[in-house]
């Protein structure tokens, strides 16, 4: 799998570009704004996106979502639990933090364990509630990466005092969910610089503990 970071100029989001370098077909991760960068990656890789996928519905990770689905055909894809986030401009922190206000509605919506296929690549689906209500990771066990939205970051986690959040579900995703991958997958997250499994467990001040609840 290819992996492109793109990191938006507004809001310093990591939106992911991931591709099967045989097909050239490949799913684009939290398009959070900087339609026109995104695009121009795409048209200059000439790829074929199969997907648009949101690990959460906060402005910074879906304001270019409608406008990179216009372009691409590809549907959007978000866990079912993060539709009235998604929707509402309060709530997703558009109306209060954006130069525009921001709502959408998934064209497909996720759960728990399904799997999303690309080219010939997959992902599946971790339910990780806890910076929201709805968000989710997208696990590639071939490729040994994570991606993990604002649910862990290098040594921190995603802040729980916003609508949804819940301090005692992130910690309970992250131990029980995302600790338990191989400790050498790769972690690509909403924001700053990738990390390791590994690293995390030992050097997380938040959660540091591999003890499961």
């Amino acid at each position: 799998m290819v992996i492109e970071k793109i990191v938006t100029k507004s809001y310093g989001t990591n939106v992911y570009i991931c591709y099967d370098e045989a097909s050239n077909v490949g799913v684009i991760i939290d398009p959070g704004n900087d339609a026109d960068a995104i695009m121009n990656f795409v048209k200059e890789k000439g790829l074929e996106i199969k997907h648009i996928l949101l690990t959460h519905g906060h402005f910074d990770h879906i304001l270019a979502a409608k406008a990179v689905a216009e372009q691409t055909g590809a549907p959007i894809l978000a866990h079912a639990d993060e539709r009235e986030l998604l929707g509402d401009p309060e709530l997703n922190f558009s109306r209060q933090a954006a130069r525009e206000e921001c709502s959408l509605s998934p064209d497909t919506l996720l759960h728990d364990g399904d799997t999303i296929n690309f080219g010939g690549e997959s992902f599946k689906v971790i339910a990780t509630p806890g910076h929201t209500k709805g968000g989710v990771c997208f696990y590639s066990d071939a490729d040994n990466v994570l991606f993990s939205g604002d649910t862990l970051f290098c040594e921190s986690v995603g802040r729980t005092d916003l609508p949804g959040g819940d301090f005692s579900a992130i910690e309970y995703s992250i131990r029980n969910k995302l600790y338990t991958l191989p400790p050498e997958t790769t972690v690509y997250p909403g924001h700053s610089r990738k990390t390791t499994i590994a690293h995390e467990m030992v050097s997380n001040p938040h959660i540091k503990s591999v003890k499961k609840l």
